[in-house]
């Protein structure tokens, strides 16, 4: 019994030597664990700065907002008072209060103005003229040409060569010539020349007509290599000096044509016109090469539609036909 009593004593004195033990051990865990929520010494002096900053934070926001407050009922107040500025305080004031910050949409760039479209002042009097002259009224045509002009805009060069070709018609030479050494621009220049020579040859007496040669001649040896109105120049003289049966200056015209400007759409018409004066009473009258140069003509404008006014196969082919049988 003695020793059941011993070993029951010891094993009590151990077990509570054990549980002293895991007492201790876990109250030691604890008492570390508390400590780990307080401040270590030398975070002291951030840990205060830190908590004033937040304080001052929270006193300026609550200043801040009886400040808006205050505003908010100050503008209230002087809503009553025609003041320009209420506008602009009351949504400062809503802006503090809130403390929501603004948000400044910026403007979308300004879209390039458009151009004002200028308006010729030459062009409504050219416009007219022109519409004046389809109805054949040539005198208010020539009015508001002029009227175009005067106003020198960029119709009105277009309407000098207008009015040059009417002043040409009615025996305005004079006239018709200021216009021409008026044009500035020299492809404009050519063409109110060509219109001025034109104009003059259409009035059909030998006085206009030897007028139109000058004007023809001034122009083939001032511009003696446009690509249009100086082969045109020379076909108009070759016509002119036909009609007064002067063939070897015509024929001396439409070689010129035929050498020069072979692109021109005066090349072929010329080898007809060079059959007709061939085949025309005269000392240099010469069949064959007449039937020569209406042949080239026909093979020429084979498979192509000539131009209006150039168009000269049934007359070539009715030619062929009477010199074929006379040769």
């Amino acid at each position: 019994m003695k020793v059941l009593y011993f070993c029951l004593e010891l094993f009590l004195r151990i077990s509570l030597f054990f549980l002293l033990m895991i007492i201790s051990s876990v109250s030691r865990i604890q008492a570390e664990t508390t400590e780990l929520f307080l401040p270590f010494p030398e975070t002291w002096n951030q840990d205060s700065n830190t908590d004033k900053k937040e304080n001052s934070v929270t006193n300026n926001s609550n200043g801040l907002s009886s400040e808006g407050s205050d505003s908010n009922t100050n503008s209230k107040t002087l809503t009553s008072a025609p003041n320009p500025n209420n506008a602009e305080s009351g949504s400062n004031v809503a802006v503090v209060a809130n403390q929501t910050p603004s948000v400044t949409k910026s403007k979308p760039a300004d879209k390039k103005k458009k151009k004002k479209e200028v308006i010729d002042p030459s062009q409504a009097s050219f416009q007219k003229g022109k519409a004046y002259l389809t109805r054949d009224q040539k005198k208010s045509a020539e009015s508001e040409f002029a009227d175009s002009y005067g106003k020198e805009g960029d119709a009105a060069k277009f309407s000098r060569v207008e009015n040059t070709n009417l002043f040409g018609l009615d025996g305005k030479e004079k006239e018709s010539s200021g216009l021409v050494e008026k044009q500035e621009d020299p492809d404009l220049k050519i063409k109110t020349q060509f219109e001025l020579a034109r104009s003059l040859d259409r009035i059909g007496n030998p006085d206009s007509e030897e007028k139109a040669y000058k004007e023809y001649l001034k122009l083939v040896t001032e511009f003696p290599k446009h690509p249009e109105l100086t082969p045109r120049s020379h076909y108009a003289m070759a016509i002119l000096l036909i009609r007064k049966k002067e063939f070897r200056s015509a024929a001396h015209q439409l070689v010129n044509i035929i050498k020069n400007f072979k692109e021109s759409s005066e090349f072929l018409p010329a080898h007809h016109y060079l059959g007709k004066v061939y085949e025309s009473s005269w000392e240099e009258r010469d069949l064959e090469r007449s039937l020569k140069y209406y042949q080239l003509y026909m093979n020429g404008v084979e498979g192509k539609t000539p131009m209006p006014g150039y168009d000269f196969k049934k007359e070539t082919r009715e030619r062929l036909r009477v010199l074929g049988s006379s040769i």
